[in-house]
């Protein structure tokens, strides 16, 4: 006997169609009397939960009904997932971006008709009162009523915000959420009051918040396509007979995905180019960025169907031409730091952190911050470094690049020389002691291939960095939403100031021209790059007696991964 699938319910008397379902026994309890919101041709609808789900699709055509039921059930069986699931912790990264989802919506739906000024005047009122308690009568301390406050004001906003998304998360989480949301809808009111006076200047808010990569329902049971067009079929063949990384191969997985998800089509030669207009057009609504839409979703699927063109008999690639083209984003402010910035942030890192974090993390946040001050490297090329990275020639120190580490840019390697003042501070003594491993990531097990691995942990320690940086340092957004990246921009900037040699610095930056290929001939001495990177000027910090400690934990495995990594006493230099 086979089951039939779930279909759209037809009202005998109305003939407009309906989701209807049952909530499932193992969650009755928890389910019933809550509430789900539910996408309806694309706009949500809040539905409470009785012992059945049941909520009009508006419409009388069997075959719209079919494909917006679609939509709807894969948001109900999220939200089934959730309860099941319990409450979980949100990271910070999922906290802003969730703040910035209804920073966007606030926003969108004030653009062309903001009001007058004093609307949003007393708007902004009301959220510096709620911020302090002021809105509500309590007595008791401060932070009590301060909480009262947010949640009066913000709480209903934060509690659809979750819904939209099917979280369910716990206590803490939603505490943080609802600061986060205050802050973003009070720049939301400032940028709406600009819009009231007059000025629809470039939103000098929103790249403060990174987009929410919203977690994808389990994927619908689907029928396995017998042609060798197969979308997932197509991306492991491409992946099997070309030199690509895994972590890409994944990637292009997600995005595969997520297609499949928006249009039902998995195989290459039903694809159509409205279906991949359908799949831009709704990750525009979802609030991706327009690099995220094109370089990375519509470059796997458009590389997956160019490789069924190229080695199969699919006839055309649906995806040619369809890109992201709204206009790019005017740049506002500086994305390097100013050097006040950037000796703030070096000079707070003889402060090291309050928190209690492993030994890696420690020396992470004291010494990455300072390499990439006078290197400019990508932040994920400094924490991938270890001992054995550190080379010596003819008594020059020089760090060795290279994508035997996790991976670099250029997928290249290359050598960094090592400013004089960083030497005095001690790094190339704690290279020493820490050995050959790793000094900023807990270590893999000896012979652990780190090309291979699903997200490196150097990974981690850069966005531990990132997030220090942001708020206990500056208390702010860095300069481009990007606390890592800004010391590229300024050390590039430092070595203009200095005259450091172009091609010398882009050759240690790890991006050298493409266009002039001598720049490819020759090597690059220790000699040469220690010139260079010396000619630059020292940062007027003072050095601090702390020193991060050079702790080492034993390897962990894969399996652990997940693991909490036991927090260590921090030490000082004697």
């Amino acid at each position: 006997m086979s089951l039939s699938m779930p279909s759209p319910f037809k009202h005998p008397t109305t003939g407009v169609y309906y989701l209807r379902q049952r909530v499932p026994n193992d969650i009755t309890a928890k389910a019933i009397g809550s509430l789900v919101s539910l996408p309806i041709d694309g706009k949500p609808k809040t539905i409470k939960i009785g012992s059945v789900v049941k909520v009009s699709l508006g419409t009388k055509d069997p075959a719209t009904a079919k494909a917006l039921y679609r939509e709807t059930d894969v948001a109900l069986q999220a939200h089934w997932k959730a309860i099941r699931q319990g409450p979980r912790s949100l990271s910070q990264k999922e906290i802003q971006a969730l703040a910035g989802n209804a920073y966007k919506a606030f926003v969108a739906i004030f653009d062309k008709n903001p009001g007058e000024p004093i609307r949003w005047q007393n708007v902004i009122r009301a959220n510096a009162a709620a911020s302090v308690g002021a809105n509500v009568i309590r007595i008791g301390p401060d932070a009590e009523r301060r909480e009262v406050g947010l949640e009066k004001r913000f709480g209903d906003i934060v509690d659809s915000t979750l819904r939209h998304q099917h979280l369910i998360v716990d206590g803490a989480s939603r505490r943080r959420l609802i600061a986060a949301t205050e802050r973003a809808l009070t720049e939301a009111a400032l940028t709406n009051l600009g819009k009231a006076q007059g000025d629809y200047s470039p939103d000098s808010y929103i790249d403060r918040f990174p987009d929410w990569d919203a977690p994808k329902p389990p994927a619908q049971p689907r029928k396995q396509s017998k042609s060798d067009l197969d979308l997932f079929k197509l991306l492991d063949h491409k992946f099997a007979t070309q030199s690509k990384a895994v972590k890409t191969k994944e990637d292009y997985r997600r995005s595969l995905n997520d297609f499949v998800s928006v249009t039902g089509r998995i195989s290459a030669d039903t694809i159509t180019k409205e279906d991949v207009r359908k799949w831009r057009d709704e990750m525009i609504i979802r609030g991706l960025s327009k690099k995220t839409i094109n370089g990375k979703h519509l470059t796997a699927l458009k590389a997956v169907l160019t490789h069924g063109v190229e080695e199969f008999n699919l006839s055309t690639n649906a995806a040619h031409g369809i890109q992201d083209k709204r206009d790019d984003k005017v740049p506002v402010g500086s994305k390097d730091y100013t050097l006040e910035q950037a000796e703030t942030i070096l000079n707070a890192t003889f402060d090291g952190t309050g928190k209690a974090l492993a030994p890696h993390y420690q020396r992470a946040i004291f010494w990455v911050p300072w390499i990439c001050a006078y290197t400019g490297l990508r932040v994920s090329e400094v924490t991938q470094l270890r001992g054995r990275n550190v080379r010596e020639e003819d008594g020059i120190p020089f760090f060795l690049i290279t994508p035997e580490d996790g991976s670099t840019k250029s997928k290249r390697a290359w050598t960094v020389g090592v400013h004089k003042h960083l030497i005095e501070l001690g790094l190339l003594d704690m290279f020493k002691a820490i050995g050959d491993g790793p000094a900023f990531y807990r270590a893999y097990p000896e012979g652990t291939d780190l090309t291979k691995l699903p997200k490196h942990r150097s990974k981690d320690s850069a966005e531990r960095i990132g997030n220090w940086i942001t708020h206990e340092v500056l208390g702010g957004s860095a300069p481009g939403g990007k606390p890592s990246h800004a010391w590229r921009h300024l050390a590039t900037t430092r070595s203009r100031n200095f005259d450091v040699d172009k091609e010398a610095r882009d050759y240690m930056m790890g991006s050298r021209s493409r266009v002039d290929a001598r720049e490819g001939y020759g090597e690059w001495s220790p000699m040469v790059i220690n010139r260079e990177i010396n000619k630059i000027g020292r940062f007027a910090v003072p050095d601090g007696d702390y020193r991060p400690t050079l702790e080492q934990l034993v390897p962990e495995g894969l399996r652990n991964e997940r693991l909490k990594q036991r927090p260590s006493i921090r030490t000082r230099k004697t």
